[in-house]
């Protein structure tokens, strides 16, 4: 069985009337349900509380992007603002 799963958007949100924050608020609500259900951890938090927007603006900056979203879970174990133990590292 699979656990993936889409995630629409709600019918009153459109981009051309409504900020990103409302999507992205969105998107972390039902994704943060979804996993707890999946894990039986209800409450609790996955996200953090703000999120950085950058505007990709050529394939320099994709791939820039890109590497980041990669190496950046390398990471985690070494960062000092990282409370959770990463099951797997």
């Amino acid at each position: 069985m699979s656990t993936a799963r889409s995630i629409q958007p709600p019918p009153n949100l459109s981009k051309s009337n409504s900020p990103l924050g409302k999507i992205i608020a969105y998107f972390k609500y039902h994704s943060t349900k979804h996993i707890n259900q999946l894990r039986n951890t209800p409450g609790t938090k996955l996200w953090q509380r703000n999120y950085y927007e950058h505007i990709i603006r050529d394939e320099y900056g994709l791939h820039r992007i890109q590497k980041y979203i990669i190496d950046n879970p390398l990471d985690w174990k070494a960062d000092k603002k990282n409370s959770y133990e990463i099951s797997g590292a």
